[in-house]
């Protein structure tokens, strides 16, 4: 093998495994509002807060402290500031996690 093709051939297993984990990070985040109303709506708040847990730990990969934020900013407004609050502070639980 000459260098030239070995050169090719790392670069485009690099775009594939780029392409890889940018479809699973898709697979992750793509989920209706319908899905999430039928997935969450039968669990009660312990079972809520454990899945919040489980899922959107910073420390695990799944979600980062930006997208958190984003999330906080587009829900507040449906919120009571009472929930609000809750939330915010739930948020950063799951940042220090």
């Amino acid at each position: 093998m000459d260098v030239g093709e070995y050169i090719r051939r790392k670069e485009r297993e690099k775009r594939e495994g780029e392409k890889r984990r940018n479809e699973r990070k898709e697979s992750r985040t793509e989920m209706s509002a319908t899905e999430a109303m039928s997935k969450y709506s039968s669990m009660s708040e312990e079972q809520l807060m454990q899945e919040l847990f489980r899922v959107g730990r910073v420390s695990s990969g799944n979600i980062s402290a930006k997208e958190l934020d984003e999330f906080y900013g587009k829900v507040k407004t449906f919120l009571t500031p009472e929930q609000a609050a809750k939330m915010k502070d739930l948020i950063m639980q799951l940042k220090m996690q």
